[in-house]
């Protein structure tokens, strides 16, 4: 929860599917939930249930995950609607489980911690400061009250530090350590042979029935791509009109408000002699000392400062310009440095100055007094900040108004166009990888894609698609995936043929050489030589080597180690469709002892993480065997 509002609120609805359950308890109240008869939660774990609303809420939040790192790769995965949210179910039941295992142990978090952490939220800041009025609008547009929000937050917090006393507990001995680096920092010699599908290519045929089994067996590669139109309303903040004009009075109350925001501070621009003392001893220090006495003698006998700077000054980056430093505010200089400038007049000269770098002689050259700019010069940019916030202001109101009307019209988006005055758009063919326009989006493929806005033609929840950006939609026309004829995919059902025939053959032939090397009666070099091949023989090389292909060296630490003398063998259909043959020569296993420290010592906190993750899981697993879990519909199947 907490990690979707730090990622995911950037001016609205993070949490779209809670926002229509708060709004229904707004209408009808948290009682008419609770008194119904049949069951509507998602799962009861021992006591506690988890309602329908927490689900849907954790499922979209899933699916932003997903999407935010596989993009439109996430269709192409295989994921349904129904995986993914048994997922989220999962998820849900053992976060429970952890939070009532920690109520046991007597974990808390204090409300100072839970401050702090809300304090540190970006989406609840502004002008990078925490704002109470911006804490209550972001939660208000969520749908959901600070108290909710602290409830849930303050179990997720406990959550977490169950895990982490769990986690932490963890550490491998020596040995354990000892004996997975050694299989982890493994190398391994082999060579490897390429066969290529043009081996057996000239005993490949493909026939009709060859073709008519292939297309009957595998429907599901010759399907009709599934598409929808939609219809939709967009609210964007960047394209509202404001209608008012900002008052003056109040262009000088932020004027005043934020005065120091318009101050230009006092700069003072000076140059300096740096007797340097890095990594000097006591003696050290003392005959910089003595130089920089010297140097200053001579500066008061009259020799030109910017030719003892470039002669004497140990800041090389300055005394190229004569000692010259520019202009500079407080804080950015050493403070001993600093005190002095700025209490001196120009044209003055210090004695050396003592700091962390040395001695300095400094002369004062200038002083760039502190100015404020004028009302009349900020004015422009007060007024568009104003207005910013005014249409930020008006498209929440518009945006919770679209919320509320698109959830108590499910079937019609005409309520949402005339409440707000727009116009409802109409979409080109989306498919789940997307389409054009609208289609290009990622949030609005998920928020199509669901049970309820596809098959049960509702309204889908009003959708953040950028930056005060939001969208709600509904399905306008589907076409589900249906059967190609074969005629119309005839030629890629041969190709698909031939692919598979020619793959058969291949893997036949490869087994059949890897006996013929096991048994000794041929070599690589003699199967390269009958096919005029290049092997390929590589040096010592780890399981993370870039080269050759990832798949050759995965197969090469996956075979038995060699006999002595005698390569172990081993070959796979490569993901280009040719066959790899690998011959393991030599095995070398890494050593702790070859490991500097630091990196001994990162090593160690890594494997720790590791066994962490599965100590968490170990006492997840074990909570859950002796807890109640009921899911409904579980005991019916």
């Amino acid at each position: 929860m907490l990690l979707a509002i730090r990622e995911r609120i950037m001016g609205f609805l993070g949490w779209v599917i809670l926002s229509l359950i708060f709004v229904a308890f707004a209408f009808w109240g948290v009682e008419s939930y609770l008194q119904s008869s049949s069951a509507t939660y998602a799962a009861r774990v021992n006591d506690t249930e988890i309602s329908a609303g927490q689900l849907d809420n954790a499922y979209q939040s899933l699916v932003n995950r997903l999407r935010e790192r596989l993009g439109n790769d996430l269709d192409k995965a295989g994921f349904d609607e129904a995986l993914l949210r048994e997922q989220a179910l999962k998820n849900l039941v053992s976060e429970e489980l952890l939070i009532q295992a920690a109520d046991e142990a007597g974990f808390s978090v204090p409300d100072a911690a839970i401050a702090a952490e809300i304090n540190s939220i970006d989406a609840f800041k502004q002008d990078g400061v925490f704002s109470k009025e911006q804490y209550q609008r972001v939660l208000r547009n969520q749908g959901m009250s600070p108290g909710l929000f602290e409830w849930t937050l303050k179990r997720e917090l406990i959550a977490n530090q169950m895990k982490s006393g769990i986690a932490f507990t963890a550490a491998a001995t020596s040995d354990d350590f000892s004996r997975i680096y050694r299989l982890e920092a493994q190398q391994r010699r082999f060579d490897h042979l390429l066969l290529p599908q043009s081996l057996v290519a000239d005993r490949v045929a493909v026939n009709d029935e060859d073709i008519e089994a292939y297309y009957s067996s595998h429907p599901d590669a010759y399907m009709s791509r599934e598409q929808v139109r939609i219809q939709y309303i967009e609210l964007n903040a960047a394209d509202m009109q404001l209608e008012s004009i900002v008052d003056e009075g109040r262009i000088e109350a932020l004027y005043e408000e934020q005065a120091e925001r318009f101050v230009t501070p006092e700069e003072r621009r000076a140059r300096h002699i740096l007797i340097s003392t890095s990594d000097a001893g006591e003696q050290g220090v003392t005959d910089a000392l003595a130089r920089a006495l010297v140097v200053a003698e001579r500066l008061a006998g009259g020799e030109d400062f910017a030719a003892v700077a470039a002669s004497e000054s140990d800041d090389p980056a300055s005394a190229e310009t004569g000692g010259d430093l520019g202009f500079f505010g407080t804080g950015i200089m050493a403070p001993e440095f600093e005190k002095t400038v700025f209490a001196m007049q120009v044209g003055e000269r210090s004695e050396p100055v003592q700091t962390e770098f040395g001695f300095h002689i400094i002369e004062l050259l200038e002083i760039r007094p502190e100015k404020r700019m004028s009302l009349a010069e900020v004015r422009e940019e007060l007024v568009r900040e104003l207005q910013a916030d005014e249409r930020a202001d008006a498209f929440y109101e518009k945006a919770d108004l679209m919320t509320n009307i698109a959830f108590e019209q499910p079937d019609t988006l005409d309520g949402v166009a005339e409440a707000l005055a727009m116009k409802i758009t109409e979409s080109d063919w989306i498919g789940r990888d997307g389409g054009p326009g609208i289609g290009e989006n990622n949030d609005v493929i998920a928020a199509i894609f669901t049970e309820d806005v596809l098959q049960n033609s509702n309204n889908s929840p009003v959708t953040e698609i950028g930056e005060n950006h939001v969208i709600v939609l509904r399905v306008l026309e589907h076409q589900a995936a249906s059967l190609k004829p074969l005629e119309d995919v005839r030629e890629q059902v041969r190709q698909a043929v031939r692919a598979t025939k020619t793959r058969t053959l291949l893997e036949e032939q490869g087994t059949a050489y890897i006996s013929e090397l096991a048994s000794g009666n041929k070599t690589l070099t003699d199967i390269a030589s009958e096919h005029g091949l290049a092997l390929e023989r590589n040096p010592m090389l780890s399981r993370v080597a870039a080269s050759p292909d990832k798949a050759i060296v995965s197969k090469a630490f996956s075979l038995m180690l060699p006999r002595e003398g005698v390569p172990a063998y081993g070959g796979f259909i490569t993901p280009l469709g040719d066959y790899a043959i690998v011959a393991l020569r030599e095995v070398k296993d890494g050593s702790v002892d070859e490991l500097p420290d630091e990196q001994l010592t990162l090593a160690r906190r890594g494997l720790n993480r590791i066994l962490g993750s599965g100590e968490v899981q170990m006492v997840l697993d074990e909570i859950e065997a002796r807890a109640s879990v009921h899911i409904p519909g579980d005991d019916e199947q």
